[in-house]
């Protein structure tokens, strides 16, 4: 038929060869796509390698907690380190260390006819006195002015006595020990008013630790504080 060939199938085990105007088309895409599905299909690999395995990402190691301690973590001490003691270092002596001082006079209350308010401070600097107390004057003048007289009662004790006038007052009497006797300086204030003219008698009774004579005392009233040397 006017020379022309109609194409010519031709059937293999590879894909199909079509002539079409004298040039041939190898459908192998198709073909070489069955082949390589149908060697997986048969148990064979194919030549084509398995994927390769991933490694596990390994899990995070957590510690426990330790569980809280119920014990402290030091014994407290029972006992505190130092033990107080009972005893004071210093203990207060129960008696002063002499009977007189500067500062712990014995004051004595005197007696005395008008009732007025006197007293006497004695300070003991010579450490012989034991006590010291009020004597008991009459009314009127039994001793010169400015002049304390010293009498013995006993061997132990001394009575003095003086005058003042009827005001109220505050004398002061100092004792020292003076080569082996025993010195009185009364201070006696003078009155800073108007008195009368009249003086009254005042006395003072002192007892001593050991015996003591009149005769081996020094005795001075003054109206100062100027004490004899």
């Amino acid at each position: 038929m006017n020379g022309i060939q109609s194409p010519t199938v031709r059937s293999t085990g590879f894909a199909p060869l079509v002539v079409v105007g004298g040039v041939i088309v190898a459908v192998a895409l198709v073909a070489g796509i069955a082949l390589g599905s149908g060697g997986r299909g048969d148990g064979g690999d194919g030549g084509a390698a398995p994927p390769a395995s991933e490694a596990p990402t390994p899990s995070p190691i957590v510690s426990p907690t330790p569980a809280p301690s119920d014990e402290p973590s030091e014994t407290p001490s029972e006992q505190p380190s130092e033990a107080p003691t009972d005893d004071p270092s210093d203990e207060p002596s129960e008696e002063p260390t002499d009977g007189g001082s500067d500062g712990m006079p014995i004051k004595v209350d005197l007696d005395n006819a008008a009732g007025h308010d006197v007293y006497v401070d004695v300070v003991d600097r010579g450490g012989w006195l034991l006590g010291a107390e009020s004597g008991s004057p009459g009314e009127g003048m039994s001793v010169d002015a400015y002049t304390l007289v010293v009498e013995n009662v006993d061997e132990r004790t001394l009575r003095l006595t003086w005058i003042d006038y009827a005001i109220d007052n505050a004398l002061a009497l100092y004792i020292d020990e003076v080569d082996g006797g025993l010195r009185f300086v009364l201070v006696q204030p003078e009155p800073t008013g108007e008195v009368d003219a009249m003086g009254f008698d005042r006395e003072l009774i002192l007892s001593f630790d050991r015996a003591v004579s009149a005769d081996q005392v020094e005795a001075f009233l003054q109206d100062g504080l100027d004490v004899p040397g």
